[in-house]
Formats: structure tokens, C-alpha cells, sequence
């Protein structure tokens, strides 16, 4: 793949860096949050080479890349002069984002970047498993014992490193942040509270405010709530305290606040909750047993797709930090990544399609190996719909042998086959046998499920003429006429305030400068989109000529105040027919500009654009001429 034309394609696909508000990666996904999504043509953007597809999720417009995904975001920011994770951090929130979304974004943009730190620490823990097993290191011995502290010290010291990720998720100071983790943490608090326990008393801050035992090792939903609770008490602080006093007074209050209220109340309440959330959890696995991990297992890619997995982690942490190990969701998580390998490798088998052999037969390779499953769901199961199914009766099986045999999962690394140690009970040999057999059965169900049902092979197209996004069998219009949507002043598309639309990227067309407040149609077709804000619309002639008109710059911005649709998406039209009104005046009030673009989005269908040239115009006059 070239990663820098796959990434020139992308960044032009998606409106031009100046369309690019902020931009992060996963380990499969580019997320982009972007100014306004309304200029994105989804299916331009899925055709690009080295994208298995998109995804619109938490204000976020992700572009699927797969294992790739480092290498084409790398480029990507040297394009557009982006710095990384280049994530604004206080651009005002522009989408009505809904309470599940946001937590579910939370969880993930918190653990994702504390998980690398996790694994390593957990495979250590899974080396010191299988070393004594095998008669090569004995627990008495000093390197077991340091070799223990390696493994344990992420996950004891687990609300600093969170209190890292969290601070910079909810744009507060880290020093802070880590401050707390580290007051909860410190001997002589986590002694004191061990004595009153003990004592059968409580710890009381001042004689009379109490201060609720909990554990604070190991434990992650505590210093979550901890960590906003101190950006709204910063913001605060900040807001009281004198400007000469504030290299001083604010740091103190900051600390000495936030730490009591998370001694007295959030702490113990985190603890609580996360309690809550585990017994919910494994209440479910109690009533059912196995079973329980066969159907979460079936259902887990269904899961993935919604998010909802990152509120797993937290869970699983929490049980392998207090127990030792995991063995309900963690079984389940292994044998639907099994599940989704085995099934990309049968399509890759199966097709005659080269690109779905080779994207099919790549994330068969990195779901299975490395446990990575973003590639094959999203590029081959869901894709093409059928192995979706296969996937699922394989996983649901597999779930149903590893539940049988009570297997149990020792670390917190991406399950894979690479990763089969960390399922090794100490003192029972028998349970590696019992891991080998649930894999067969995940891989070897999942494989002739999918083969047997069988799926739908795309036909193979030109890969010329995909590039080129021409539809070479369609004849080429000539002498269209697109008569002007508005009344106002003609101007050349480059003197538009807006690099996206003045490049010519979105395609060839002009502007106009409005002086009346009524948009018409500009030929006889129909409303192919009609943007929720009203401020963009998409039309297609009867000659097939697609036209976006885009009312002002940033516009999206205003929500849809003062624009006042006469039609709706879907609706057809007549040359001269009022399609919108909006108030031009009180537009310009709110500090927009209300040059309007008119664009043809699908330019490289036709040999040439014609425009007028510039000049006051009227409603209905020629304003350009596609051949």
C-alpha cells in the first residue's frame, strides 16, 4: 500500500485539512472530527484504496484502515501539518452528543492509551505462570520475586496511570490528576484506613466529616470520577482565586479540595459503583454458567460495533486484579476474535475477488495472530454479510466448550493465539489442552460455517477506473445549463473563504454572493440530500449533473437557525422553484459569511465546465454550462 497517496486521497475525500478539526487514531481507525461532514461524499470515501469502510459515531467520522492505520495516519499529519493526537482541546462541542455515547467515548479515549502499560505488565504475570510450571524458575528464588513486582506494579499502581489518561481526556492538569492517585495510594492513608477497619471504627477528617473505607489499588472507576470531579473544581478555583495569588493559593485549594471530596464522597462511591456494574455482570454468568459465555460470545462483534466493549474493561481489570483471572466476558472476547479470523480466512479461501482475497486473507491473519478483529468484521464479515453469521455460530460455540471447562484467562492481553499462555491455570496442566480445544472449535466451526453458507463475491472492477470514479458505460452529457439558485453578484470559486470549497477538491463550479434570501432550483431533478441544518443540499438535474449548494461558510454552526426549508430530501423539483429562505442579515449578525458555493460534485463525468463571468445576476440566469 502507499501509505501517502492512500492518505492525499483520504485528506482530499474529506474535505481538505481545513475541513480537519481534530484528528486521533486507534489501532485500526482514523477519527476525524470534522467542521462539517455535510461536504463528504461517504461513498467517494469508502471507494478510496486501502479504506474497508466508514463509520459515524460520537461526532467522530471514522475511516476504517486496518492494520495499516499508524503508517497512513503518519502521513496524513505531515499533509496536513497536524500535530498527533491533534485533538482541540477547547473547541466548543458542536454535536448534541447523547449520555451513552459520551460514556462509552469516555471509557475508551481513557483506557485505550493506559492498556499497552496493562498488557505488558499481564504477560509478565502469565511468564510467571508457565516458567515454574516448566521447571525454570522457582517462586522462592529473587528473580521470581522481582520478576513478580515487574508484573504487578502497573496494575497496583493502575489510578496513576489512569489519572494520566484521564486528565488529558477531561482537559485538566495531569500533575494534578496524578497528585490524587497518589494521595490515595500513599501507605499511610491506605494503613490508616486498614487500622479503623480493623478496629471496627471510622477514619474522620476535621473530628466529624468521615472518610468511608474503600481500596483504591487496583481499581479503576474511582480515579475516573475522581479526575472530573478536579477539572470542574480547577475551573472553579481559577475563577476565585486572586491573580496574585495564584501561582500559590491555587494549587493548594486545587489539591487540598479535590482530595477531601474524593476521600470523603466520589472514592467510595466510585468503588460502589464499580461493585455494582462487576456483580450485574457476573450475576448473569452465575444464573446461566456456560452458556452465558457461548451467547455473549455469539453476540460480542455486535458489541464491538456499539462501543460497548470498552465498558468491559474496567470489569475484567478489576476481577484479574482481586481474583487472579477472568473467565466469562474474557472467553468470550477470545473465541469471537478466533471466530472472526477463521471466517475473513474462508472468504479469502472461498473468493474469486483478488482485492477481497487479499484484505480477507490479511485480517484473517491479524484477527487470529494478533487478536486485532477490526479488519475482518468491518472489511469482510459485515461487509459482505453472510460470514457475519459464521462467525457468530463458531464463536457461540466456542464459548459454549470454554465455559464447559470453567477455562480462565490469567492476563489482560488482546486475546490471540499468540497470547494462548496467559489462559495456563497455575498448578493444572489440563489448561492449555482445554484453551487448544476451545480454539479448534472456535476456528474449525467458524471456517465451515462460513464456507458452507457462503457469502456474495464481489464482482472484480478496474482498478483505473475506480480511481478515477468514472462511469465509463453512462455517455457524457454536453451543453447542460445550470441557471443561477440565487440573486446576488457572480464570483470565481476561488474567492470563497474557505480553502475546501476554493481548491476545487469538492469539484469545478462558482459562488455567489447573496442579496436576496431565496434559494431556487437550478434545473428540473430532485433533492438527493437536504443537510438537517438546511444550510447544504445536494440536487441531481434530469440530466444527471449533481450540484451541491453550500449557503455560507460554517454555517452548519448555526444549527438551522434562520433557514426555513420549502422542501424536503427526496422531493422533486422544477427549474425556479423555491427550495429555501433564510435571513441573510441576521446570519452576517452572528459573524458568518453567507457566500454561497455551488458546486459539481461529480465534475469528472464530463469533458468541461464552462463558467460565466463574474457580474451582479439574477434568479434563473445562466450561470454556467457542463459538457
Amino acid at each position: 500500500m502507499d501509505y501517502k497517496k492512500v492518505a492525499e486521497k483520504i485528506l482530499e475525500r474529506v474535505g481538505g485539512k481545513n475541513n480537519v478539526q481534530g484528528l486521533v487514531h486507534c489501532m485500526t481507525r482514523l477519527r476525524f472530527k470534522l467542521k462539517d461532514e455535510s461536504i463528504v461524499d461517504d461513498e467517494l470515501v469508502k471507494k478510496t484504496k486501502g479504506v474497508m469502510g466508514i463509520m459515524k459515531k460520537g461526532g467522530q467520522y471514522q475511516i476504517i484502515i486496518g492494520n495499516e492505520v499508524g503508517a497512513v495516519y503518519k502521513e496524513i499529519c505531515q499533509l496536513g501539518d497536524f500535530q498527533s493526537d491533534s485533538t482541540p482541546k477547547n473547541e466548543k462541542q458542536k454535536e448534541n452528543q447523547g449520555i451513552v455515547s459520551s460514556i462509552l467515548d469516555t471509557i475508551s479515549g481513557i483506557m485505550s492509551p493506559v492498556i499497552p502499560a496493562i498488557i505488558g505488565a499481564a504477560m509478565i504475570k502469565v511468564l510467571l505462570t508457565v516458567l515454574p510450571m516448566i521447571g525454570i524458575l522457582s517462586e522462592s528464588s529473587e528473580t521470581y520475586k522481582l520478576l513478580a513486582a515487574i508484573g504487578d506494579g502497573a496494575f497496583f499502581f493502575m489510578p496513576v496511570l489512569i489519572a494520566m489518561s484521564a486528565a488529558k481526556k477531561f482537559n485538566t492538569n495531569s500533575y494534578y490528576a496524578v497528585s490524587i492517585a497518589l494521595i490515595i495510594l500513599h501507605p499511610n492513608f491506605i494503613s490508616l484506613l486498614n487500622d479503623a477497619k480493623e478496629a471496627g471504627t471510622t477514619v474522620a477528617f476535621l473530628g466529624f466529616i468521615p472518610v468511608t473505607y474503600a481500596s483504591y489499588s487496583y481499581s479503576v472507576i474511582p480515579i475516573i470520577l475522581s479526575v472530573w470531579a478536579l477539572s470542574y473544581i480547577e475551573v472553579f478555583v481559577d475563577k476565585i482565586t486572586p491573580n496574585i495569588t495564584k501561582n500559590f493559593l491555587k494549587p493548594m485549594l486545587v489539591v487540598l479540595i479535590t482530595a477531601q471530596i474524593v476521600m470523603v464522597a466520589i472514592g467510595p462511591l466510585g468503588t460502589i459503583f464499580g461493585n455494582v456494574l462487576s456483580s450485574i455482570v457476573y450475576f448473569i454468568h452465575d444464573k446461566l454458567g456456560f452458556i452465558s459465555v457461548g451467547l455473549v460470545a455469539a453476540v460480542f462483534p455486535f458489541i464491538v460495533m456499539t462501543g460497548m466493549h470498552h465498558t468491559f474493561t474496567p470489569i475484567k481489570l478489576g476481577m484479574i486484579a482481586t481474583t487472579g483471572f477472568e473467565g466469562f466476558i474474557c472467553i468470550a472476547e477470545f473465541c469471537s476474535n478466533m471466530a472472526q479470523g477463521a471466517a475473513a480466512l474462508a472468504v479469502s479461501i472461498k473468493s474469486k475477488n483478488k482485492d477481497i482475497k487479499q484484505t480477507s486473507g490479511s485480517s484473517a491473519f491479524s484477527a487470529l495472530v494478533a487478536g486485532i478483529t477490526e479488519p475482518a468484521l468491518y472489511g469482510t464479515t459485515l461487509r459482505l454479510k453472510r460470514p457475519m453469521i459464521g462467525a457468530c455460530i463458531g464463536a457461540g460455540l466456542g464459548g459454549l466448550v470454554g465455559g464447559f471447562f470453567n477455562l480462565k484467562c490469567y492476563g489482560i492481553a488482546t486475546p490471540a493465539i499468540v497470547t494462548l499462555p496467559q489462559y495456563i491455570e497455575k498448578g493444572n496442566p489440563k489448561s492449555i489442552i482445554y484453551a487448544l480445544i476451545t480454539l479448534l472449535v472456535t476456528i474449525i466451526g467458524s471456517f465451515i460455517a462460513t464456507y458452507l453458507i457462503g457469502f456474495e463475491d464481489p464482482i472484480e472492477e478496474d482498478d483505473e477506473d475506480e480511481d478515477l470514479n468514472i462511469k465509463i458505460s453512462e455517455p457524457l452529457n454536453t451543453g447542460i445549463k445550470i441557471s443561477s439558485p440565487l440573486e446576488g453578484e457572480l464570483v470565481e470559486l476561488s474567492k470563497v473563504n474557505d480553502a475546501t470549497f476554493a481548491s476545487g477538491v469538492m469539484g469545478k463550479g462558482a459562488a455567489i454572493i447573496p442579496s436576496k434570501g431565496q434559494l431556487v432550483a437550478p434545473f428540473d431533478g430532485t433533492i438527493e440530500a437536504f443537510f438537517n441544518t438546511h444550510h447544504a443540499m445536494g440536487l441531481k438535474s434530469e440530466d444527471g449533473v449533481e450540484v451541491l449548494i453550500h449557503v455560507g461558510i460554517d454555517t452548519v454552526e448555526l444549527g438551522g437557525k434562520y433557514f426555513t426549508p420549502k422542501k424536503k430530501q427526496g422531493d422533486t423539483i422544477k427549474a425556479n422553484e423555491v427550495i429555501l429562505e433564510f435571513d441573510i442579515e441576521a446570519i452576517k449578525n452572528e459573524g458568518y459569511d453567507v457566500i454561497t458555493p455551488i458546486i459539481i460534485t461529480n465534475s469528472d463525468n464530463y469533458m468541461d465546465i464552462i463558467l460565466e463571468n463574474e457580474r451582479k445576476i439574477i434568479k434563473n440566469e445562466n450561470i454556467m454550462t457542463v459538457i
